[in-house]
């Protein structure tokens, strides 16, 4: 398990941002906190790259057309530090001091209908096309992403499997292993 520190700039700017560009913030650190950085890149809607210049070493991926998590891999395979969640500006210098980072918190509740949605949309599929992917009718589709569905285990793992991403994603959004028991 990866753990995710937001620089403090990042839990200021929340409020401020989209409720839809938030939504995917949290998606995004559920794949991360699940897969690490790795399971990002599977993820088309994302773009996860690189960045060169005075933010080498660093990793961006889209929130959508204007928004962009900024981010770097500390302690190989434990920590992953949100630099910055912002519009894109390239111009921006960082600080990199220590104490400027706290543990990443759940900014916004995303529900498992909405986490689908979030995720089919990153993958860049209509409804259609994930039903063609996964044998799931489409009209089903639409009930689990307006939560008038229940998602149930197997559809879980299909869907996980056709989105790239773990089950856990779809079905536990937001949910961190050791604050809360799964019983």
């Amino acid at each position: 398990m990866w753990e995710v520190y937001e620089h403090r700039r990042v839990g200021g700017r929340i409020p401020r941002l989209p409720v839809e560009i938030v939504k995917r913030y949290e998606k995004w650190k559920d794949i991360v906190r699940i897969s690490g950085p790795t399971g990002l890149r599977l993820i088309k809607g994302f773009h996860d790259e690189s960045l060169r210049g005075e933010r080498n070493g660093h990793r961006s991926s889209r929130l959508g057309l204007q928004y962009q998590v900024i981010y770097r891999v500390v302690a190989h395979e434990i920590l992953v530090q949100v630099i910055d969640l912002t519009a894109h500006d390239y111009r921006r210098k960082m600080t990199m001091a220590s104490k400027t980072y706290r543990k990443a918190k759940k900014h916004v509740d995303v529900s498992v209908g909405e986490s689908v949605r979030i995720m089919r949309e990153l993958q860049e599929l209509s409804q259609n096309e994930l039903s063609e992917l996964t044998g799931i009718p489409q009209s089903t589709l639409s009930a689990i992403e307006h939560d008038r569905v229940n998602l149930g285990v197997e559809r879980a793992k299909v869907l996980a499997r056709a989105l790239a991403c773990h089950p856990a994603v779809l079905v536990f959004p937001g949910w961190v292993v050791g604050d809360q028991s799964a019983a």
